[in-house]
């Protein structure tokens, strides 16, 4: 029976939002849809990073803006793992 599942097409990968219920292998197809919002887009004032004091700031200006993630958790859990 067919499902429909919501998605993201990105860079050439197709990412489900959620997982299709009870299919371990079929054949599908792609529609594209008009997307409803737009794509974030963070843009780098230039002027701002070469003007800052410091090389912190400096990266201040790279990294407004961008997601990335819970780092943190990420090493945290990396390490722990290493020492189990």
């Amino acid at each position: 029976m067919p499902q429909t599942v919501e998605a993201i097409y990105r860079d050439g990968v197709v990412e489900l939002k959620e997982k299709p219920a009870g299919i371990q292998k079929a054949r599908a197809l792609v529609v594209f849809l008009e997307s409803e919002e737009p794509e974030e887009r963070h843009m780098i004032d230039w002027n701002r990073v070469r003007n800052s004091k410091s090389t912190v700031d400096k990266w201040v200006g790279f990294l407004e803006g961008v997601d990335i993630g819970d780092w943190k958790a990420d090493r945290r859990d990396y390490v722990e793992e290493k020492h189990r």
